[in-house]
């Protein structure tokens, strides 16, 4: 895969394949989200207007069980795309957590507070970007096996007793929930809303970045393509 566009100024940053995981995990979850919330908001006015736009309970379900089934099939594409594809494994090794982003993390609280000179200098993913890849996979993980357990209550009372399936259900709810405000709330606002890439960071549809952007957000990843030759 090639790391630039020169001519126009761009770096890739995300291939297309990996465009189209993130489409498919964000529309997947949006629906997650809409069918779960009315269910479990159900004496709420909102709530009782959705499941009517749903066309009722038995069709929010079956909506809510059907997007299940996709996220699933997308996660497990997913990982079998970051472990053995070419383009995924070397984005797979840069996403691991090191020292070096924990040094990260209390540098850049040193720089708020004003007690350091400069701001860390990330590479290709800065902490924050790790946070939010593993906190998104430990999270969808999470949901989909409560979501199991409680869709196959039957089979799942076999070999667990029932206060489990009590703390599955109020994980299931209330983890989609901690999962709703963690995307459309902080993962939007450092993505698109932040003043460097306002109003929206174009990389999820184009798949590329300015390369003054690379330099000024991620300048390790930017000094790394240029000694490569690849800027």
């Amino acid at each position: 895969m090639s790391h630039a566009d020169l001519a126009a100024g761009k770096v890739i940053r995300m291939s297309l394949l990996f465009r189209i995981q993130h489409l498919l995990l964000t529309v997947l979850l949006t629906v997650l989200a809409v069918t779960g919330f009315a269910l479990m908001y159900h004496g709420n006015s909102l709530a009782q207007w959705l499941i009517r736009l749903e066309g009722g309970v038995q069709n929010r379900g079956i909506v809510h069980r059907v997007a299940a089934v996709l996220l699933m099939a997308n996660l497990v594409y997913h990982a079998f795309y970051m472990l053995f594809s070419r383009e995924g494994k070397p984005e797979l090794r840069q996403l691991f957590f090191t020292k070096r982003d924990f040094d990260d993390f209390f540098q850049s609280l040193r720089y708020n507070l004003g007690t350091a000179k400069e701001y860390p200098r990330f590479g290709k993913y800065g902490y924050k970007e790790k946070f939010q890849y593993w906190g998104a996979t430990g999270g969808v993980l999470l949901i989909a096996m409560s979501g199991f357990m409680l869709w196959a209550e039957e089979f799942s009372m076999l070999f667990f007793p029932k206060f489990v399936l009590d703390l599955a259900l109020i994980i299931h709810g209330y983890q989609g929930l901690l999962g709703f405000v963690l995307l459309y709330l902080w993962h939007i606002y450092n993505v698109h809303l932040h003043p460097s890439v306002f109003p929206m960071n174009p990389s999820w549809i184009t798949g590329k970045v300015s390369a003054e952007w690379l330099r000024r957000e991620h300048p390790l990843e930017y000094e790394k393509l240029k000694g490569e030759g690849l800027l």
